[in-house]
């Protein structure tokens, strides 16, 4: 069977999009300056005029899908790129585990000690942090060490420090399992990563951070391999275009779900006729789990999958900009809580009312700061600490891959 698979193919648009995913949540973190005491949401989003809400609803209220799909774009490109190379032997662990941990270290451990003064203000001012609680020499100790959400916290979830960077310590224990999974030469097995998907939605409910960066990663493994074998077929234009047909049929069936709710009205008429005993409080519950469920394991995966199809016909699509939001995609999730953090200081030393945070000019600026600081500090800090940790850890690389197109998951 022949491939359609160049040689040289990069994903510039799953780069594109985990960018995309990162303003999003940024958006999502916005009621944060809203919360009482800037600790505690007490009025639901609605009541917050938060700048531009009745376009960015769906965004303010669902960004939890956005760093989902972190963990699923990582899956996808992990199996893509490392696991062949990494079964054969061509990749040693030392190699991986250099070159992934020194892409995650320099910036978690500069926002980690960039937060500290920040909140040490925001106390001194306020009487209380920002959002974020367990700031001890505990947690900070588990922070420095990135394993910050495996389970040795005081509270799961209330992980101390720089909030969102409970994602990449969950991605550094998820790539410690991968590595395994290669190594053992059972990355090809697609019975053992549904076992993990299936593991994964079960772990969830006992520690939601790891359980969802298991589910998503292997559910992008799994992805892969579809797009693999998609790519053996000799109508793969064709499947293509078919994919993509369904792709902006799910996204439009999803737009429509959210403005006009036509299936959650179905759903209780349903459920209230043939189940009169469920209270509405239930019927809530488990409506929300099978969209919850819908959009994870159907919508997104279609959309990563379709994306790589096409960029696969295309070898290659980019555009300059893009390009440069996914390369600073990793510093611009870990600069904006910080960077928040600053901003309720700043407002509170000049004596302004909380309302400022509701003008879109304030967003606006806010964003402009933020990408500024995310592309400066990607290539001015993160590359050049990068390679030089590199340079001295790895004497001589076991890998004949140019580090230029080693893809940053």
């Amino acid at each position: 069977m022949t491939s359609n698979k160049p040689s040289s193919l990069y994903f510039f648009s799953l780069d594109a999009i985990r960018g995309f995913a990162a303003l999003i949540v940024v958006l999502c973190h916005w009621q944060f300056f809203f919360y009482k005491d800037y600790t505690v949401q007490t009025a639901p989003l609605e009541d917050f005029h938060l700048p531009l809400y009745s376009v960015f609803s769906i965004f303010y209220h669902h960004a939890f899908y956005a760093v989902d799909l972190f963990f699923l774009l990582s899956g996808f490109i992990f199996f893509w790129f490392y696991a062949d190379k990494i079964a054969k032997g061509a990749t040693s662990f030392n190699y991986f585990i250099t070159y992934r941990f020194t892409r995650l270290y320099p910036v978690h451990v500069l926002t980690l000690l960039a937060i500290i003064p920040l909140q040490m203000l925001m106390v001194k001012q306020s009487g209380h942090t920002f959002i974020i609680q367990n700031n001890d020499y505990w947690h900070f100790l588990l922070n420095l060490l990135v394993i910050h959400s495996w389970g040795f916290e005081k509270t799961p979830a209330l992980n101390g420090f720089n909030g969102p960077s409970w994602s990449v310590s969950v991605e550094l224990l998820l790539y410690l399992v991968f590595f395994l999974i290669a190594w053992r030469k059972q990355h090809n097995r697609k019975g053992l990563l549904i076992l993990l998907v299936v593991a994964g939605a079960i772990v969830q409910a006992i520690y939601p951070m790891i359980g969802q960066g298991i589910y998503s990663f292997f559910l992008g493994a799994l992805v892969y391999h579809i797009y693999s074998w998609l790519c053996t077929k000799k109508y793969f234009g064709k499947l293509t275009r078919n994919i993509a047909i369904v792709a902006v049929l799910l996204w439009m069936y999803i737009l429509a779900e959210y403005y006009f709710s036509f299936t959650h009205r179905l759903f209780f008429s349903v459920t209230h006729k043939l189940l009169p005993a469920w209270t509405d409080e239930k019927n809530e519950k488990i409506f929300y789990l099978a969209t919850n469920t819908f959009f994870r394991t159907i919508v997104s995966p279609v959309t990563v999958l379709v994306l790589a199809m096409a960029e696969t016909i295309k070898s290659g699509i980019r555009a300059r900009w893009t390009q440069l939001l996914g390369n600073a995609s990793y510093c611009l999730y870990l600069i904006h809580f910080p960077l928040m953090v600053a901003a309720a200081v700043l407002v509170n030393a000049l004596g302004l009312p909380k309302t400022v945070f509701q003008s879109p000019l304030t967003l606006l600026l806010f964003y402009v700061v933020l990408i500024t600081l995310s592309v400066l500090g990607h290539y001015y800090f993160e590359l050049p600490v990068q390679q030089t940790l590199r340079q001295k850890l790895i004497k001589k690389r076991t890998s004949t891959v140019p580090a230029a197109i080693i893809p940053e998951a």
